[in-house]
């Protein structure tokens, strides 16, 4: 299996377990007692109450992307982003969620807020990082992986066009900053709709509710918000593909790594 094929399966299956089925658990389980142990006769056994269906689902992505790490034995930036996001839900819940189930009334600005704090926090370390040994902009798209990074530097070098290079480089972590900007500000209005429409309900049936409201901003933040993002990191990367040709005279081929 090649590294393309490899990485394909990898995606697919970070994907499912990340967004699908935490997801499906928090929509479909969430039904139920709080606790499992007071369990009605002829409730449906996949009913596990909110409180487990909170508690599986946020698992989901914490316990796959320790695994990831210990497997690669490299920390991943993606991974550890997604983790920090579901330490953060888990704290807010255990904060917002009061006796008999109640959510507090401060959560739709909490969870909003969180939401939009992380891509804002990686917007501003691709502006900083710019002019360090490490840009953010080398882990998301000019990859080593991806461009034959060496080959690119040493024609730009022998065409003594440095400093083109270096701005054509600004321009697209420019753009990749702005992107995760829009990204912030989407992650904030959707999270913010979806958890006031929680507290108009009933006390008794907010926190099924609140559970139903995060596989909701997963999964319509992943729709809505997601699949632009994939679409301008594509464009940055055509972009850069285009560019890169013009500076160095190089062909998509020589630019690429196969």
């Amino acid at each position: 299996m090649d590294k393309t094929q490899s990485g394909s399966r990898s995606s697919l299956l970070g994907i499912f377990i990340n967004i699908l089925l935490p997801v499906l658990i928090l929509d479909y389980c969430s039904a139920g007692p709080a606790n499992p142990l007071e369990r009605p006769s002829g409730e449906s056994f996949w009913h596990i109450g909110p409180v487990w269906a909170l508690v599986i689902a946020l698992s989901l992505p914490l316990v796959y992307g320790i695994r990831s790490l210990v497997v690669t034995k490299k920390f991943d930036l993606m991974s550890g982003v997604g983790m920090a996001g579901v330490l953060l839900t888990g704290i807010i819940s255990i904060f917002v969620i009061g006796p008999g189930g109640r959510i507090h009334g401060a959560t739709p600005w909490l969870f909003a807020g969180k939401e939009a704090l992380i891509p804002l926090i990686l917007a501003a370390a691709v502006i900083v990082s710019r002019s360090t040994s490490a840009p953010l902009l080398n882990m998301f798209i000019y990859t080593p992986e991806l461009f034959d990074v060496r080959r690119i530097e040493q024609a730009v070098a022998s065409g003594g066009r440095e400093r083109d290079y270096q701005r054509l480089l600004a321009s697209s972590s420019w753009i990749l900053a702005g992107t995760l900007v829009a990204s912030s500000i989407g992650n904030f209005f959707l999270s913010l709709s979806f958890m006031s429409s929680v507290m108009r309900l009933p006390a008794e049936e907010q926190q099924v509710a609140y559970n139903v409201a995060i596989g909701s901003i997963t999964w319509w933040g992943f729709l809505i918000i997601g699949v632009p993002i994939l679409a301008a990191l594509i464009f940055i990367m055509i972009n850069l593909i285009r560019r890169l040709g013009k500076l160095t005279g190089l062909t998509r081929d020589e630019i690429l790594l196969k």
